[in-house]
């Protein structure tokens, strides 16, 4: 049975706490005191430890000796705790703890589902070791962790030849250097690559999850850096905000025009590009990274509507920093981040999936540990570490985060609006147990795509001042758009908030229907024809719609496209390089637009004589 040790002053919180974990199947040791939590530790080996800060005022200095004893440097600890001060969230966060609960927005469900990423049903707890004599030796007060006496040379990771179906590089296996977990942790603390936060943007986040700061704040605050006042009053001028309200002189007057969260928002899009956008490599890369994040930010705030689980602002946030981290493993390990990309190519694989083998650390701890060092609070870590743990594990749908739930949704629908970092970037349907899974039975929420895209791309160019050339070509999206109409067949297990719908309407006029046409003449005047059946794997379903689909080509071929849960190889029926599984890149999409634009034959539709009902896509 697994072990907790719950460690909190307060007689009421520790039993209520220890009987929910009971009925859960926990263990559970309660101390009162730090040094009853002390001597629990020498007792047995907790998986988890549960802590409240304040605990006669010692549970801070209980962290750090915590973390400075190699035998529990990696024991998992969530704060539970009543303090919300600036100074708390900080000490706790430079002890490596990512779960910070405060106890007036606490859920029971909440805290079982943080329980549950740490310890998993079916491992065995670690197994507690007595420090090296180079490890006791070690001044009880030092801010660094030991290391050992002969640390392990890096070893080679040897990446495959690709397979006969990619395109090759070089059939040759490539030797990458690994990391360990210490190296890879010596070298992010002793980094002097780490960027910082700027005071009025730290100041910011932090009145963001503050349940004491006005949001009013907000401008007080800025009005204390005139350089950031400038740019903010600069982008409350431009055309994008200003419309047709009269022109604004002051951080007063743009509260005012844009509205407090619109100004927060571009303070914290403002110092957050200035602290962490980098030169370095190709222009146009970086900006199509920076427009995505702009893009998953915008549409995590009009997802998620502000409540106690998600305070005003932090959707946004979690949006602007989710892949900010990649940012760093690019700038601070250059080569092993090139290998990264490199493995998981060949591999077939994504970089959270490869990184635990390049640099030795899980990749959501990883990214844990590179946003913790720039300062972000946990409330914001959290959502982005747990959705690199769903991209891992593929957790089952509702458990998180309703900030983590919902960046997996915005991000996969900033792809489909072509504001992706890469043309590898993948595109899905959203499922509607996905999105009721995220955001209950509320409405499905519907937004402005062209909006949305130009808003990104507006912010893009305005903080990176890039040259015409660059600009000229971000604004050009991945998918050229064009006039002609295409048939969406969307399976009914889908979600009207729907990413590839959304990049079918970028490339031309969409119909979207629920039915397989039975005849060409139900196919009307579209030019083109795309079928989203279920992600289920399963052969029998797609080959019923073979059938139908094969019969109506060959009465009037046209680009086709059908997208399943199964092994394209299963539909042997179907046109050759027109089946493909879900998700999809958005280069293959990219290709089949382009191709469809040669390829469409030119055709006067027949009129609609067939009487039987369409096939009801639902299966």
């Amino acid at each position: 049975m697994d072990l907790v040790l719950l460690v909190d002053a307060s007689p009421v919180c520790r039993e209520l706490l220890a009987k929910v974990l009971e009925t859960q199947g926990f263990s559970v040791a309660c101390a009162r005191t730090c040094a009853e939590a002390f001597r629990s530790l020498g007792l047995a080996v907790p998986r988890l430890v549960i802590l409240e800060p304040a605990t006669d005022g010692n549970g801070i200095r209980f962290l750090k000796s915590l973390r400075q004893d190699m035998r529990w440097k990696d024991l998992p600890v969530i704060v539970l705790t009543d303090l919300s001060d600036k100074l708390t969230v900080v000490q706790v966060a430079q002890c490596g703890v990512r779960d910070y609960i405060l106890k007036s927005r606490f859920s029971l469900a909440e805290l079982l589902t943080r329980i549950q990423r740490h310890v998993r049903p079916g491992t065995e707890a670690p197994k507690a070791r007595a420090p090296t004599p180079a490890e006791t030796s070690a001044p009880a007060a030092s801010s660094h962790l030991p290391q050992p006496p002969h640390p392990p040379r890096p070893q080679p990771v040897r990446i495959p030849p690709p397979t006969p179906a990619e395109t090759p590089v070089s059939r040759a296996p490539v030797a990458v250097r690994r990391l360990t977990r210490d190296q890879t942790v010596e070298r992010i603390e002793a980094s002097t690559q780490t960027k910082t936060l700027p005071g009025v943007v730290a100041e910011v986040i932090s009145l963001v999850n503050s349940p004491r700061g006005a949001i009013s704040d907000v401008a007080q605050a800025l009005k204390r850096d005139p350089v950031l006042s400038a740019r903010i009053l600069h982008l409350a001028n431009s055309a994008a905000f200003i419309s047709q309200k009269p022109r604004v002189s002051s951080i007063d007057e743009a509260v005012r025009n844009i509205g407090v969260a619109g100004v927060r928002n571009m303070v914290l899009a403002v110092g957050i590009y200035e602290s962490f956008s980098s030169e370095a490599g190709d222009p146009l890369e970086a900006l199509r990274l920076w427009q995505h994040f702009f893009g998953v930010a915008s549409i995590m705030e009009r997802l998620v509507p502000p409540s106690d689980a998600a305070p005003a602002g932090t959707a946004h946030l979690v949006g602007l920093c989710h892949d900010l981290a990649e940012l760093a493993l690019r700038q601070q390990f250059p080569t092993e981040y090139a290998a990264a990309l490199e493995l998981a190519r060949r591999t077939r694989r994504t970089l959270p999936q490869v990184g635990a083998e390049v640099f030795g650390v899980p990749f959501p701890e990883l990214v844990a540990m590179l946003l913790g060092k720039f300062g972000l609070p946990p409330v914001i870590i959290v959502p982005i570490e747990e959705f690199f743990e769903r991209a891992l594990s593929k957790q089952q749908v509702g458990l998180g985060s309703v900030l983590s739930r919902a960046l997996r949704i915005a991000n996969v629908y900033a792809h489909g609006l072509t504001l992706a970092p890469t043309a590898d970037a993948p595109i899905t349907p959203i499922s509607k147990a996905e999105y009721r899974g995220a955001f209950g039975n509320t409405p499905v929420v519907q937004l402005d795509d062209q909006a949305l895209w130009s808003e990104a791309l507006m912010m893009v160019n305005m903080l990176s001042g890039a040259p015409a050339a660059v600009a000229r070509k971000l604004s050009q999206p991945l998918i050229a758009p064009s006039r002609s109409r295409v048939l969406y067949v969307r399976h009914t297990s889908y979600c009207s908030f729907d990413p590839l719908a959304a990049l079918i309407r970028f490339a031309g006029e969409v119909e979207i229907r629920d039915a397989i046409p039975r005849s060409s003449a139900e196919l009307g005047d579209c030019e083109a024809l795309i079928v989203a059946a279920s992600r289920q794997d399963n052969p029998l379903l797609a080959q019923q719609d073979a059938g139908p689909l094969s019969q109506l080509l060959a009465e009037r071929p046209l680009p086709f496209l059908y997208l399943s849960g199964v092994d394209p190889q299963a539909l042997s029926a179907l046109p050759p390089g027109s089946c493909h599984k879900l998700p999809v890149s958005l280069s293959l999409l990219a290709e089949y637009f382009s191709k469809r634009r040669a390829q469409t034959p030119v055709h006067t539709p027949a009129p609609n004589t067939d009487s039987a009902a369409s096939l009801v896509y639902s299966t």
